[in-house]
């Protein structure tokens, strides 16, 4: 695991290369699901905030957060979803995700909460940003009720995927105990 901190090694390109393949095409999977109410499968589950939280805690920022930035924009090369000022949404969403959930874990009181928690926290900071920058056709309060409204399943998720890895998981970087 020691290699995989040095940026730029070998191994940590391998690595990132491997998991960022996982985190486009999970949700791609996710996807072939037929919509609920005109919405894709991935507004109720996100999926594509598995794969970063994942390698966030397997294996720190230094894999997560490239694979937060460039999993949107594979996806799209991929599948053409989602579109062009969702896609911007989304890596924004996801590198503060990847943040904020890192900060969430290396603090002892939320760790069991970081995933759930960089989620709602990346969706607030998306909606304030709309409000400057409206690249998407809804009000930005409408954006984060109807996001978070549908994201319940997925959110609750996050929070068993959260869970899980700090029970069961083994991080390869020091997460207070």
């Amino acid at each position: 695991m020691y290699t995989i901190s040095k940026l730029g090694s070998f191994s940590w390109i391998r690595t990132t290369t491997l998991i960022l393949l996982a985190a486009v095409f999970f949700p791609f999977v996710i996807h072939l699901i037929p919509p609920i109410n005109g919405f894709p499968i991935g507004a109720y589950l996100l999926p594509m905030f598995y794969i970063p939280f994942i390698a966030l805690f397997w294996y720190n920022w230094k894999v997560a957060l490239p694979i937060a930035i460039l999993a949107p924009l594979l996806n799209f090369l991929v599948t053409g979803n989602p579109n062009w000022g969702f896609l911007a949404v989304l890596t924004l969403e996801l590198t503060f995700f990847t943040g904020i959930a890192f900060l969430l874990l290396i603090l002892k009181t939320f760790k069991w909460i970081a995933a759930p928690f960089g989620y709602i926290g990346s969706k607030v900071i998306s909606s304030l940003l709309l409000l400057v920058i409206p690249i998407l056709p809804a009000a930005p309060m409408d954006f984060f009720l109807g996001s978070l409204s549908r994201a319940l399943p997925g959110i609750g998720i996050l929070l068993l995927l959260n869970f899980l890895l700090l029970k069961y998981g083994n991080p390869s970087w020091k997460i207070s105990k």
